[in-house]
């Protein structure tokens, strides 16, 4: 797994950015990797729950998906260019990012969860 879900919701529990940019969120932002799927559930600005679990896209609000190779370029500290934000690596590189109105009202939101699971990354594990 590419992230430390223990130390990803402790990172994001405290971030003031994060919860700035979350306020208004409710629903499951799911995050699938190559080998599980991870929903973070938010009600009413707040994120309640972190959880593995593979929810059908349908159920949530925003969905984010890739392969190895793209989360490993994400989640590098030092992203290679259009690898720096979901956007650029979804535009660029193909990484699948859910095309609706929150996705782009929550962009600043996800972004910075991208910065949070960058730091929750144990070094040299790979995506």
């Amino acid at each position: 797994m590419a992230i430390d879900l223990e130390k990803f919701k402790k990172l994001a529990l405290e971030d003031f950015e994060f919860k700035r940019e979350t306020r208004y969120l409710n629903g499951i932002i799911k995050c699938d990797f190559p080998t599980r799927s991870v929903a973070l559930h938010f009600e009413d600005g707040k994120m309640a729950k972190v959880e593995e679990a593979a929810y059908d896209d349908e159920k949530c609000t925003i969905v984010i998906r890739g392969t190895g190779e793209q989360w490993d370029a994400l989640l590098q500290k030092k992203p290679q260019p259009f690898y720096q934000c979901l956007q650029s690596s979804n535009i660029k590189h193909g990484l699948y990012l859910s095309n609706n109105h929150e996705t782009f009202a929550y962009l600043p939101a996800l972004n910075r969860m991208t910065n949070l699971m960058r730091e929750a990354r144990p070094e040299g594990v790979a995506a």
